[in-house]
């Protein structure tokens, strides 16, 4: 951002250029920086105008407000994209979970030679199916397509 001063701006007109970029955008007027004091003194309006114009306050303000909004909207892209990146890490964290409670249910039911009703057993399958579901759209590959009893679209 423009921050620095400008090759034969004095230390006094860099001053009152900190002070109207400081101003709210709808604040920054002449008038309202005749009120400030620097060094005890103000500065008279024409004084102001004359070091506004020589150094160019107003693009060198469009330039510090344009960097501004965009630090800003990189910050939020950033904040939302880490956001992201914790939501799927969590999201991939219970999928897993999930998994592991299907895997484990299912080798108990094989080591106690236990048998589960079907209802059981389908709620184990579907419970398993979803956690891969979840797992492939967490990682990025297409979702599987479903199987059409080999009727094509058109077919009678």
């Amino acid at each position: 951002m423009e921050n620095s001063r400008l090759p034969g701006e004095s230390a006094l007109a860099f001053t009152y250029y900190e002070l109207y970029r400081a101003l709210p955008p709808a604040e920054r007027l002449l008038r309202v920086l005749t009120e400030q004091e620097v060094n005890g003194k103000k500065r008279s309006r024409a004084m102001l105008a004359k070091w506004s114009t020589k150094h160019n306050w107003q693009e060198r303000i469009k330039v510090y407000d344009n960097q501004g909004a965009r630090d800003a909207y990189v910050k939020m892209a950033k904040r939302r994209q880490t956001d992201i990146t914790n939501f799927i890490d969590e999201d991939m964290e219970i999928a897993l979970i999930f998994q592991k409670l299907c895997k484990s249910s299912l080798k108990k039911l094989e080591q106690s030679g236990g048998k589960l009703e079907l209802k059981e057993l389908r709620q184990l399958a579907l419970a398993y199916k979803e956690s891969r579901e979840w797992l492939r759209e967490l990682v990025g590959f297409p979702p599987e397509e479903e199987e059409d009893d080999g009727e094509e679209a058109g077919e009678g």
